[in-house]
């Protein structure tokens, strides 16, 4: 509790990393990032066979199996799927269930369905050019849901060392660009290249929640504040 007579530190966003994964190189052909919302029925489950992919599930309940591992997730946890792993997706007896595929897509792929029936897929996005500036050796695929309380101060301007694809879970908040800021509202996408100069800030009463798919150098700070 602060002292009578001091200013209170301003809030923080809360960034939680959920999954960090390893890929041991990005540059043999051109990567896309393209976002997916999928539906199953309760009970229902849908093989999943594609490239490397984030599930985040924003409703009910769904079991992750794969190479005799599973994991259940629910809104607020996250699965990875390898490239070229076969995976089995079902939601959990009683409930449908909804989730996010954040879908790293070799350029040969991008017009190919991952998800077997009965999945009911919906494209949300796909970036308009293969990301861009990407290094030999190799990177991080991470997962974060970043969490930004009403009131709390915008980040200083950045970019990234890699890519980023944003999704506005919850809330509503400002993107501060170098010449402009434009609102984002719950369900808004947004893409992030290595040379996208920017910042977000909570516009509302309540929190903001933020999911954040990235790729960046192994080793390599994300985010690259100016200077």
């Amino acid at each position: 509790m602060p002292t009578y007579g001091q200013t209170p530190a301003p809030l923080k966003p809360v960034r939680q990393l959920l999954i960090n994964a390893k890929l041991s190189s990005v540059v043999e052909v051109p990567l896309y990032f393209k976002l997916l919302q999928v539906n199953l029925g309760a009970g229902e489950s849908s093989a999943y066979l594609g490239a490397n992919a984030m599930i985040y599930p924003t409703s009910g309940s769904l079991i992750v199996e794969s190479e005799g591992e599973s994991k259940t997730a629910q809104d607020g946890d996250c699965a990875f799927v390898a490239a070229g792993k076969t995976a089995t997706l079902r939601a959990a007896a009683g409930h449908a269930a909804t989730f996010l595929q954040f879908i790293l897509v070799p350029a040969a792929e991008l017009t190919r369905a991952p998800n077997g029936k009965p999945a009911a897929v919906t494209v949300l996005y796909q970036t308009p050019e293969a990301i861009k500036e990407l290094k030999p050796g190799p990177y991080e695929f991470t997962m974060t849901r970043v969490t930004a309380p009403p009131k709390a101060p915008a980040p200083p301007m950045h970019h990234r060392s890699g890519a980023a694809l944003y999704y506005v879970l919850s809330g509503s908040g400002l993107l501060k660009m170098v010449d402009k800021a434009e609102p984002r509202a719950r369900g808004s996408i947004q893409y992030e290249p290595q040379d996208f100069i920017h910042s977000w800030q909570n516009a509302g009463d309540g929190p903001m929640i933020l999911l954040q798919a990235n790729i960046s150098p192994e080793g390599t700070p994300e985010i690259v504040f100016l200077p």
